[in-house]
């Protein structure tokens, strides 16, 4: 290889271990987001308990953007995944991450269904493993 193909290499590395950075650095975000959304709703939200699943989680804004929140996180997670495999680099951690806000969306669910405290605190320790996941992601690219 000559040294200008060596450096593009270098560069494009570069380039995508940047991008699975702020992709990952996207993730934490949301998460901080999708926490304190799911602290507004778990105060302030009735969730309707006879009530079909789509009409109970659209039956408040605060619920709803809990939701929207939880798509965009369960996205960007998908994608930190795909590119940490792609680069052969923090892959446990963001596998650990998506892991966590399945079960996160698992306990949210159940949560619309039985509006227990125990579903509620799954969702939170879940949202905590998920931001911490993520953060040891960005720290190892390093």
């Amino acid at each position: 290889m000559t040294d200008v193909q060596q450096q593009t290499a270098t560069a494009a590395s570069a380039g995508r271990l940047n991008t699975l950075r702020g992709n990952c650095m996207g993730a934490a975000v949301l998460l901080i987001i999708q926490f304190a959304l799911g602290i507004v709703v778990n105060l302030y939200v009735n969730v309707p308990a006879n009530k079909a699943f789509f009409s109970a989680i659209f039956s408040s804004a605060a619920l709803a953007a809990h939701v929207i929140v939880a798509l965009l996180l369960l996205a960007a997670a998908i994608s930190a995944l795909v590119r940490a495999i792609r680069l052969r680099k923090a892959i446990v951690f963001t596998s650990i991450g998506l892991l966590a806000i399945l079960f996160a969306a698992s306990a949210g669910s159940a949560f619309v269904g039985d509006g227990t405290n125990a579903s509620s605190l799954s969702m939170a320790l879940a949202t905590a493993v998920a931001m911490f996941s993520y953060l040891a992601a960005i720290f190892s690219l390093r």
